[in-house]
This record gives structure tokens, sequence and C-alpha cells, in this order.
């Protein structure tokens, strides 16, 4: 029987097929340089998000650091999760903020937010860890509107994801997401800014192309190549054409392993008022040693568990420099305890059924 892959890239033959068309059209144009691919990008995924404004760039952590550059922030703390990925905390000091870690597992909350705020804080910065969002985004936002504290959703695993109907990218003064090869919509290499400001989104292009001056000879603000090729957006524009369909699919194959996974020492984090993109599917064990027992288990059924996020929480990446910082007890607890089921739009409703009976079989006598 063939293992079950983590994670699998696949296109629909009507999303390879688009495009095609759309790159043979960039090739005999010859415009390569943001342009009607991107324009087109920018507007439908505003849309799909229910944004004012999306500013395409070329990655996640771009996105991000240009949200906090065109913030102004620059100079003071930016409050992150100490459970995200190495990039959110690069971005924070790529734009010349000083991050400071808040405690968090998969979700963020108010009480670890506001434990860690003092008034000097320019900005919060929330992770929807595996394309999950916390059902206190909104109250999140109140408590940062009160006290003059900028949201910004680093929302790199989140499209299409919502609570009570509204979707991440319009909780945050701005968000930034990413478009890598691995999340629901990817354009191989890229990302997009949302944000309710014109002002902002304005700004955010003339980020992204070195800081340029409409005159194209000026650079009037400390921008770099940050640009999306067109070739990129139409990879993008082909999926976002059909993206509510491959989104369906992906919640259909989430509630599939919610049906299914009945194990008693199997947490499965999921809220019902939150609906997740698909990205990840995260159940959570008891300790470290469970984890492990389960991924032994898995493998040992022909399912291959997909790469933690993330196992080494921000206080103990040597480059940040932010070990100084913590303790940490709930970001190191999810590190050392979640896995993380396979899931893309393209696994069949038999190979889900084989990951559910392979959990559900498991033995830990730890």
């Amino acid at each position: 029987m063939d293992e079950i892959a983590a994670f699998t890239v696949q296109f629909p033959d009507e999303v390879a097929e688009e495009f095609l068309r759309r790159a043979a059209t960039v090739l005999q144009t010859g415009r390569l340089i943001p342009g009607t691919n991107n324009a087109e990008f920018e507007d439908r995924f505003a849309t799909l998000v229910g944004a004012a404004h999306a500013a395409t760039v070329s990655s996640g952590t771009a996105a991000l650091e240009i949200a906090l550059r065109v913030a102004e922030v620059k100079g003071r703390p930016v409050l992150v999760p100490a459970n995200t990925n190495y990039a959110t905390a690069e971005a924070v000091l790529r734009a010349r903020c000083r991050p400071v870690l808040y405690d968090a597992g998969q979700y963020p909350d108010i009480a670890s937010i506001g434990a860690a705020w003092t008034p000097e804080v320019a900005a919060v910065v929330v992770v929807h860890i595996g394309g999950y969002l916390t059902p206190e985004l909104v109250r999140i936002r109140a408590w940062c509107d009160e006290r003059d504290v900028l949201l910004i959703e680093d929302a790199s695993h989140a499209h299409g994801a919502e609570v009570d109907g509204q979707r991440a990218g319009t909780f945050g003064h701005l968000a930034a997401f990413s478009l890598f090869a691995t999340k629901v919509l990817t354009t191989s290499e890229g990302g997009v800014l949302t944000t309710g400001s014109s002002e902002w989104a304005t700004a955010a292009r003339r980020h992204r192309d070195q800081g340029k001056a409409d005159d194209g000879l000026h650079h009037v603000v400390f921008g770099s190549a940050w640009r999306m090729s067109e070739l990129h957006a139409a990879l993008g524009v082909a999926q976002l054409l059909g993206f509510e369909a491959t989104r369906t699919r992906l919640t259909r194959l989430v509630s599939r392993y919610l049906d299914g996974i009945n194990h008693p020492s199997v947490l499965v984090p999921h809220l019902p008022t939150a609906g997740c993109s698909g990205h990840k599917f995260i159940v959570t064990t008891a300790d470290a040693a469970a984890r492990e027992s389960l991924h032994r288990h898995l493998a040992a059924c022909g399912v291959q568990p997909g790469k933690g996020v993330y196992d080494v929480p921000l206080h103990r990446q040597p480059a940040l420099g932010l070990g100084d910082q913590g303790p940490f007890p709930a970001a190191e607890h999810f590190a050392a305890t979640h896995v993380c089921l396979p899931l893309w739009h393209g696994l069949s409703n038999d190979e889900a059924d084989r990951v559910i009976e392979a959990v559900n079989g498991w033995r830990h006598d730890g």
C-alpha cells in the first residue's frame, strides 16, 4: 500500500490550463514586472478576503516587513507570539523594530498579550497557526484599539479562514499572507498585504518597488526589490478563479477528520466558531513522548506526518537573539506535543480514512 504523503502540490487541469494561457500572453508581451496579472490578483484577493485593498509582494515575510514600515513604528517594541515561524520575528527586526515575545500555543489570547504589553508597544502581531483563527480576534482588535496599538495579522496560513463569517486579513489594521509553495493558495514564491487603508496600500506598492516616487527617478522611502513577477501572479489568478471550490474540498476533509478521529489521548484543537483554511490539520498529545510514539505509529501505518508548526519556539532560535526572554510554557508545550496530519486538496476520502484509522488505532502506554 502506498505511503500517504504529508503534503503534495497538485494543480487541477483547469488551473494548469489557465496558467499556461496567461503565461503565454506574458511571454508574448514581454511584460514580466507587475502588470495586469498583478492587478487582477490584487482585486480578486481583496474580494476573497473582504479587504478594501491588497498589494502583491515577493513573499509573506516581505509583506509583514512592509506592513511595519508603512505603519511607521520603527524603533518601537512589537509583540510577537513565541510560537511562530522565524520569519515573523525576522520581519520585525528588519523593519527596525524590537520583537517582544508573548506566550502562545496554537492560539493567541488577550491574557498573554496583556501580560507582555507596555505603553511603549506599537503593534501586536497575531499569527493564525495552521490556518486556525482564535475566536478572540474581535476582542483582541478592540483591546488594541483601546490602547492605540496596531493589530497586524500574520495570516500566512489563513487564506479564506474565518470567524463568524469574517475572514482573516480584515481583523487587523494590516495583514500579511504567504503564497509559498506549501500554502492552499500559492504562487510558488510570493506574498500579499491587505489593509483597509488606501494610503497604506499605496505606500506598500511604493516600498515593493525600491521606494521609488511616481517619477521613477527618486527613491523616497527605504524600500527593496519586493515585487511579484507577472508569471507568479498569473499562477495565483489561475487558482483564485476556482479557489472557493478548493476551499470547500479542504473544509470537507477537515470535517471528515473531525468526525472520524476518536482517540482518548489525541486532542483535536478545533473551535466550532472558527473556519480554518485547511492549511494544516493539527492534533496534540499529552507530552513529547506521546507525540514521538504517535509519529512512529503513523509511519508504520504508511502515513507521513507533516512538519511541525513550529517545533522550536522563537526564544530558542539562536539567530534572533531573543533567548533572554521567557519562560513561555504554552509555546513550549505546543511545540513538543502537536502533530500535523496529511492534508491537501487532492487528498482522497479513502486516504483520509486511512489516516483516521491509523490515529484511532494508536496505542501508547506512556
